[in-house]
């Protein structure tokens, strides 16, 4: 892990760069490591951002954080996991609903949907099987949402997987908390 690789600021980012994220920079209310460190590279970010709405695209909101909570989660991803419980508390999600996604609650009895469930058992056989013997899972989710959105689905999953590889890799943070660890007010 480095926290020493050169960071890019916002300003001195590439201006195709700068145009692209400029929303949500506003939205997030930073600029943060991920895009600091991918910026180095800024037609592979262009890229790589065009390519997350490709495959986010089928997806609702809902199935979208079932899978990076999940992923996040079980690969230690915990910068991006941390983004996507505050987008998905933001989103209008309920707090305990994310608890049981990313192991911070577990409530009786579970806020979680039959979809949901089965989003979360495939992203989490991906990560600790690394992708082999997922079979039934991926079986699972295709009778539920069809081959298109099971295809999303797979994607998604090693997306966040990459993103939560690159998390660790470079040691980012995030100038905000987890939702859990913020004091109730």
């Amino acid at each position: 892990m480095t926290d020493t690789f050169p960071r890019l600021d916002f300003d001195a980012s590439d201006p195709q760069v700068q145009a692209l994220l400029k929303p949500v920079v506003e939205r997030l209310g930073y600029y943060g490591d991920f895009f600091q460190v991918v910026g180095h590279l800024p037609d592979a970010l262009v890229a790589f951002m065009d390519y997350t709405g490709t495959v986010k695209s089928p997806l609702t909101m809902r199935q979208n954080e079932v899978l990076a909570l999940s992923t996040c989660t079980a690969a230690g991803g915990d910068y991006e996991r941390i983004q996507h419980e505050r987008l998905a508390l933001k989103s209008g999600l309920d707090k305990d609903w994310i608890g049981e996604l990313t192991g911070h609650a577990s409530p009786k009895p579970s806020t979680l949907s039959e979809e949901d469930a089965a989003l979360r058992d495939l992203a989490v056989a991906v990560v600790s099987r690394d992708g082999r013997a997922v079979g039934t899972e991926i079986d699972i989710v295709n009778l539920l949402l069809g081959p298109e959105k099971t295809v999303a689905v797979i994607l998604q999953i090693t997306r966040f997987q990459m993103i939560s590889t690159l998390n660790k890799m470079f040691a980012m943070t995030l100038p905000v908390a987890s939702i859990f660890d913020q004091a109730e007010g």
